[in-house]
């Protein structure tokens, strides 16, 4: 027995330090899984924000697409008139152009209505209900009726005088109407309506826009 406990009373000094090696091998392990649960845990955080930050820009770019898709749609509806301020009196201008090339011989009488929103104008409103759609505070789309009279001429005459006058002018319109009367030998008296359509522009846009 004294042998024993000469050999542990020897043995003490490296059993402690073995113990206390032990725990700090232990407390080590401990840290480390704690680090790697820690930096796990900020993987994934990384790697979900990753994700978010690749949806965000796979949207915008879809948003930068759609604008300049729009973009370009409204460029060319703008340069064909459609959009914003109208040129009324280049119509006119063009209409007395188109009659002038194709050689007709007597007088164009024209009126360029004042413009109501496409709403009033296909209800037909009265003069008085059409004024409040042109003091240039409306952004609903624009009716704009350009009536012209013909005498003594021909069916044929007129469609080629529409085309002629559709090929050239900077601006969208449907024929609106058209009636001929007073048949004689040289023609008839034609009456036509023209009915332009445009959109004005917001406001800030309108603000926006350069001065040409």
């Amino acid at each position: 027995m004294t042998g024993w406990k000469s050999i542990f009373l020897a043995a003490r000094r490296s059993l402690v330090a073995l113990g206390v090696l032990a725990l700090l091998c232990t407390a080590g392990l401990v840290a480390l899984y704690a680090l790697a649960d820690s930096l796990a845990t900020q993987v994934a955080q990384l790697g979900s924000a990753v994700q978010d930050q690749r949806g965000q820009l796979a949207q915008k770019q879809e948003n930068l697409r759609n604008v300049r898709s729009h973009i370009e749609r409204y460029e060319r509806l703008r340069s064909q008139g459609l959009v914003g301020a109208p040129d009324r009196a280049q119509w006119v201008e063009e209409l007395l152009a188109s009659h002038a090339r194709l050689g007709l011989t007597l007088p164009l009488i024209y009126q360029l209505q004042v413009p109501k929103t496409v709403v009033e104008a296909n209800a037909a409103a009265t003069a008085a209900t059409a004024a409040v759609s042109i003091d240039g505070t409306s952004e609903e789309p624009l009716a704009h009726d350009l009536q012209f009279e013909l005498r003594d001429v021909h069916e044929g005459d007129v469609m080629r005088l529409i085309q002629d006058f559709r090929s050239h002018v900077k601006g969208r319109f449907r024929v609106n109407s058209c009636t001929f009367a007073e048949p004689r030998v040289s023609g008839m008296r034609a009456q036509c309506v023209l009915r332009f359509v445009t959109v004005p522009l917001p406001k800030q846009l309108d603000s926006a826009a350069p001065v040409r």
